[in-house]
């Protein structure tokens, strides 16, 4: 088990939380209407179909908020949490059956995703409350999408064009970024 550090990692930027942000607990009611909300296919690692889970909101609820409120508490992620089933999926469908040519899929269990969106979600209100992110940020963030940033690069190259500057626009392709992890050490 690991301990929660004090900064997370946002948008290839390094935010170092302030001292003054704590999580708060979790309530039944926040919960209730968060995991009915959201939708998870089965993964081998849940003990029970989601489906049941749901069905079953009433009673399992207060123990999972109690779980997630005791990994908060402690700053301590249990272990189960963090197993994964890792899936090979191609990259591309008219691709050779190369090693290379797969990309990883990891399947977290329901609980685990559950936590993480709903402390994603009081980090997230907390850097926008304190204007932690950028201004430019698209990710992660209500109302802003990849149309939005795309409109808003454009609306910059007419404008610099329109004040007859030199616009010049660099484009980054990561989508071969991971293809250099150690495919043999991964699969042991």
């Amino acid at each position: 088990e690991r301990k929660l550090t004090a900064f997370i990692w946002f948008h290839h930027k390094l935010i170092v939380i302030p001292q003054k942000f704590y999580f708060t607990h979790f309530l039944l009611l926040q919960n209730r209407m968060f995991l009915l909300s959201s939708w998870a296919p089965l993964v081998h690692l849940d003990p029970i179909p989601t489906w049941l889970l749901k069905f079953c909101i009433d009673e399992l609820l207060p123990v999972i908020t109690e779980m997630v409120n005791l990994s908060i508490r402690g700053e301590l992620v249990p272990v189960n949490w963090k197993c994964a089933l890792v899936k090979p999926l191609f990259k591309k469908v008219d691709l050779e059956s190369v090693l290379n040519n797969f990309r990883s899929v990891r399947n977290l269990s329901f609980i685990s995703k559950f936590a993480e969106k709903l402390v994603f979600q009081q980090l997230l209100l907390h850097c926008s409350e304190n204007a932690l992110l950028p201004s430019n940020q698209s990710a992660y963030r209500k109302h802003h999408f990849t149309k939005t940033c795309l409109l808003k690069v454009q609306n910059h190259i007419l404008l610099s064009m329109d004040w007859q500057e030199v616009s010049l626009l660099v484009l980054l392709d990561l989508s071969a970024a991971f293809d250099t992890i150690d495919h043999k050490l991964l699969l042991n």
